[in-house]
């Protein structure tokens, strides 16, 4: 069978067929599109047929193929930790518009979601960025990789979560330049005695949102979910932060209707 055939007869998407034969593979989308022609070897038609079933009883093709892109660069992941989105790079932008220049902000990152900056304590001029709930780590090791004068801790309560993020660091050779704490919300950095920058992608969304059949079933349900209005987290963190003497400000992702707290916290 033809790699055309193999892709045309998948049952899925088309974008979704390129994207698992070309990593079945071990090739481009741009060569897969190339080839079409050509034929594929057995062994091969027979991973990327398994991968179209799984693909097609609902599983992600970031989960099936192992990666996704984020902020230009491929980062592993797995059932363990959220596939990166697209609004999440906002965060990172946000992230380093703090660094150079503090100041309150809202960014607006994709419909109802924004990134909120605010600045606590002007005095201190951060050299360290905390990442609280790294997951994948791809937050953290992007900005590592953006800013290289700044050093990251990346925290998570999951240690499954955390062996990602340290695969992706080494992947991505930033292991001296990002620590990895576990723990809930701010307590691995209770004692950081330098002036930090928060940065989070905490869960937020309301335990009653109903989502896509493929994020309710295969991505981790403590990273998405936030209480009942969804900001159990956001609230949490943004406390800590104001509290603790060396958070120089935040920069949070969050939806739209509950940045309110940033204020008031």
């Amino acid at each position: 069978m033809t790699i055309e055939a193999l892709i045309a007869g998948s049952g899925i998407p088309r974008i979704e067929a390129e994207l698992l034969v070309a990593s079945a593979l071990r090739r481009d989308r741009t060569w897969v599109l190339a080839h079409g022609d050509d034929a594929v070897a057995p062994v091969n038609h027979r991973l990327i047929e398994s991968w179209y079933a799984r693909r097609r009883s609902g599983e992600p093709v970031a989960y099936i193929i192992g990666e996704r892109e984020f902020f230009g660069r491929m980062f592993f992941v797995t059932p363990d930790v959220l596939i990166p989105r697209p609004a999440t790079e906002e965060l990172v932008r946000a992230t380093l518009a703090f660094l150079d220049h503090p100041q309150d902000a809202v960014h607006e990152a994709d419909a109802g979601i924004v990134i909120v900056s605010r600045v606590l304590r002007s005095e201190l001029h951060p050299h360290i960025v905390v990442d609280a709930g790294t997951g994948s780590g791809c937050i953290a090791i992007t900005l590592a990789l953006e800013c290289p004068e700044i050093q990251v801790i990346a925290t998570d309560i999951s240690a499954e979560a955390l062996a990602v993020a340290r695969t992706n660091a080494d992947l991505h050779h930033v292991t001296d330049r990002v620590g990895f704490l576990k723990g809930k919300d701010l307590d691995p950095v209770r004692d950081l005695r330098e002036p930090f920058l928060l940065v989070s992608n905490p869960p937020y969304i309301p335990e009653d949102r109903v989502l896509q059949r493929e994020v309710m079933v295969f991505e981790p349900q403590q990273a998405l979910f936030g209480g009942e209005d969804g900001v159990n987290m956001l609230r949490r963190i943004s406390d800590q932060a104001r509290q603790h003497p060396f958070c120089c400000g935040l920069v949070m992702e969050c939806e739209a209707d509950q940045q309110e707290i940033f204020r008031n916290s």
